[in-house]
């Protein structure tokens, strides 16, 4: 990315001006500490008008939070250090907790509220008596920084975040769309690395999608009925990466097994590939679907008469069918960006929510208590040295270990967090030492920070260098402690320094030894919660319990933890896990369990199928893989499904309407043995 463009100068210069106003009113309010409204207002703004506002009100509500928990706390515990500084460390680890619990930007709220405590708390505690102006100081220099900033960026020129949600979700059907075609087009025995690359950027998108939704909403009306059409899209676009897998697991099978496509299959390829490279897919899905809906009739036909092995059948069909997902998929995608182009003024209708997000309460509480821990370590440090500018090293464990919670492996981050502070402290001492001391009136220190701050605008403008600038930018401003008589201190700056390294050191040890977690052992606990799920659901199916609603539940939900397993198996693959490892293969397991029991139980009956054995076995498997996710399916299951789908297969070719219970238990068998042929076939050639 380029560094002098327009977008980037814009941000560099809103922001700095807005952070000079912001210090200017904190100045002539007589504010206690006027370098915080100048810290937050690098802290709010964002290149996007929308994500600037959104992100002042989250960061007014949990410094506000905050600030009532200590007002509220310190009469009682201000006089036993050990109680206040055991009070704000629970406080922090009790708002981080909550906060990790939602994945958009909305957690800010309570982790700001856990170590904005600690900031307000830490400062004072030799003063007591000055508690109540304190928070209401620090609560009105936020606000300044809020109006300032937000007013700036959504007056001046500001940039708008709905061409990005809009492309946003764009590029996620053209990444689907790209892959599709290349499994349609490309003759590989291996998966080439681009295509792992693609699945694993699908993946991202819907994380990226929910927090431009968060943020999006701060524009207005006309982005409101954006964000509901957008939301709409979004739910249908989250089932690609399991279509997309398993049209590639049968054109696999397929290729292996050697059977050739029939001429009307072929031609409803043709179609299909046409239609996706057309740019009116809109227009054409409708005889996509009546294309592909004959083709699977004429197959059906072609097994009843005893023209097509049950496998070949099969394999082909459930091709068929993937396919035809697809293209439901992007009638909802065309439907929807149809609607967004002519944005009507239709009414939100209700909707069952069918998305349960993933927390991983275990982890969730790790990461809690590693704040706890550092959070009360820098305070012990700080009770035992007596040092009064210690407070600051509480402060900083508890900032640092909050930011950083929800990543795997948060140590990395933390050492480039140390050497941005590194930085910023080199740079406030040269200003207090050379710059600073020659600016005798306001203009001058305008004219004295103005090129630095602008050059950190920059640096935040760059995604690469985004976090570096952010963290340089935020600490500046404390360090040289900007006051009502421009005269910093630099005995105070080294001190605040030397504790602010302190308390970081404190937070990368604590969590190295209590946090630290590689990816791929995140990534295992997804999973098994994952098959955790497809227990229960199978249960579900089994006593007659589940509904297509649940159905619908439980692919939502399943995607979603898709969604976290493939980027850790990108960067730290777990090798030899059962079935693939990433819960596609699960998914499928669930859904075909209830298409093949709960929606043909009462025909399987009729005409004497026996599935209770069948899914008995199933659930049996799931509940010992629960305890061992390395465990591949056993033989026992292997052989009840081979007697089963040749008991079902035999009375399907007397009956056509058991097809479809047969394609769905065929499924099941694929998912679990994908390298074995049809029963009979693999008995013949083991003779």
């Amino acid at each position: 990315m380029k560094w002098l463009t327009k977008n980037a100068l814009l941000f560099a210069a809103k922001t700095c001006a807005a952070a000079f106003l912001a210090l200017y009113i904190a100045l002539e309010l007589n504010l206690d500490k006027p370098a915080w409204a100048m810290v937050s207002v690098y802290v709010i703004s964002q290149l996007y008008s929308a994500s600037t506002l959104s992100k002042a009100l989250f960061r007014f509500l949990g410094t506000v939070l905050g600030g009532i928990f200590i007002f509220l706390i310190y009469p009682i515990t201000v006089t036993h250090p050990l109680l206040f500084s055991l009070s704000v460390s629970l406080w922090v680890a009790c708002c981080l907790y909550l906060s990790l619990h939602d994945r958009t930007p909305k957690s800010y709220v309570f982790m700001l509220a856990g170590y904005s405590a600690a900031i307000m708390g830490f400062a004072d505690v030799t003063t007591p008596l000055s508690i109540t102006y304190t928070v209401i100081s620090r609560i009105e220099e936020i606000t300044v920084a809020i109006v300032c900033s937000s007013l700036i960026h959504m007056l001046v020129f500001p940039v708008r975040m709905r061409d990005l949600l809009e492309n946003s979700v764009g590029n996620w059907f053209e990444s689907a769309k790209e892959l599709c075609n290349e499994l349609l087009t490309t003759e590989s025995k291996e998966r080439p690395p681009e295509r792992e690359h693609i699945l694993v950027q699908m993946a991202n998108y819907p994380l990226a999608v929910e927090t431009l939704i968060t943020h999006c909403v701060y524009e207005g009306d006309s982005a409101r009925r954006l964000i509901r059409l957008v939301s709409a899209q979004y739910q249908h676009l989250s089932y690609l990466i399991p279509t997309l897998t398993a049209i590639e697991k049968r054109l696999s099978l397929l290729a292996e097994q050697g059977i050739a496509f029939p001429d009307f299959v072929s031609a409803s390829f043709s179609h299909f590939l046409s239609w996706l490279n057309s740019p009116a897919q809109g227009e054409g899905a409708v005889a996509v679907r009546e294309n592909i809906g004959d083709s699977q009739e004429k197959i059906q036909a072609q097994y009843a008469a005893g023209e097509m092995s049950a496998e070949e059948a099969l394999l082909l069909t459930g091709l068929m069918e993937r396919l035809l997902n697809f293209v439901r998929i992007a009638e909802s995608w065309f439907g929807a960006k149809e609607r967004v182009s002519q944005l009507g003024n239709e009414k939100k209708r209700g909707s069952v929510k069918l998305i349960r997000k993933h927390a991983d309460k275990g982890l969730i509480l790790l990461s809690s208590f590693t704040a706890f821990a550092a959070t009360m370590t820098g305070c012990l440090f700080w009770i035992g040295t007596g040092w009064k500018d210690g407070a600051t090293a509480p402060m900083m464990a508890a900032v640092v270990c909050s930011f950083f919670a929800s990543q795997d492996s948060p140590i990395a981050s933390m050492k480039v967090f140390l050497k941005g502070v590194l930085f910023a402290i080199v740079i406030s001492i040269v200003y207090v030492g050379i710059f600073i001391p020659m600016a005798t009136s306001w203009e001058a220190l305008i004219i004295c920070l103005a090129p630095g701050l602008m050059v950190l605008g920059l640096i935040i403008a760059n995604p690469t260098t985004n976090f570096i600038g952010l963290i340089i930018a935020t600490q500046i401003p404390g360090f040289i402690g900007m006051t009502h008589h421009l005269k910093p201190d630099l005995l105070s700056i080294i001190n605040a320094s030397i504790s602010t390294v302190v308390g970081i050191i404190l937070a990368v040890v604590v969590t190295a030894i209590i946090r630290n977690k590689r990816p791929a052992w995140s990534a295992r606990r997804v999973l098994r919660r994952g098959i955790k799920e497809l227990l229960q659901f199978t249960t579900e199916i089994k006593i007659n319990a589940s509904s297509l609603l649940s159905r619908q539940q439980y692919v939502a939900s399943m995607v979603d933890k898709i969604n976290i397993i493939l980027p850790r198996n990108k960067v730290d693959p777990t090798p030899g896990v059962a079935l693939g490892g990433n819960l596609i293969t699960e998914i499928w397991l669930g859904v075909n369990c209830y298409d093949f029991y709960a929606r043909h139980q009462q025909l399987l009956k009729e005409k004497g199928v026996e599935a209770d054995g069948v899914m008995s076995e199933i659930n049996d498997y799931f509940k010992k893989r629960l305890r061992n996710i390395y465990l591949e399916p056993p033989q026992h299951l292997l052989n009840e499904l081979d007697q089963q789908l040749i008991k079902t297969e035999a009375l399907c070719r007397a009956d056509i309407q058991l097809f479809s219970p047969l394609f769905y238990l065929f499924n099941i068998r694929l998912a679990l043995y994908p390298t074995l042929r049809w029963p009979e076939n693999r008995l013949s050639v083991a003779e």
